[in-house]
């Protein structure tokens, strides 16, 4: 990757991603799907799709890690990996289950 994630959080559209990511109901809406074996990305891709910026595979990636950060610290870790919703901006994504 060109950058890693900290740099992508620092950059514009990163913050703009972040206040996606961060939402309180967003968090909500991706520990729901990942109760029901959804990947949880399914619940922000199409905000983010929305932002405007075509994303390339590597800020992908970098949203997924991200996601990945705030759903660990929710008590959460990658339980598999699984297909979103077509129309999505993600076409897979990791599934999350609560930390034993």
């Amino acid at each position: 990757m060109a950058f890693g994630l900290d740099n992508f959080k620092q950059s514009e559209f990163g913050r703009r991603v972040g206040e996606v990511l961060t939402d309180r109901d967003n968090i909500i809406g991706m520990r729901y799907l990942s109760e029901h074996g959804i990947p949880a990305v399914q619940t922000v891709g199409k905000r983010i799709e929305a932002l405007g910026k075509p994303l390339t595979d590597d800020e992908k990636k970098l949203i997924g890690r991200w996601v990945r950060e705030i759903m660990e610290a929710q008590g959460w870790t990658t339980n598999k990996k699984g297909r979103v919703a077509p129309g999505n901006l993600f076409s897979t994504g990791a599934v999350y289950e609560p930390r034993v």
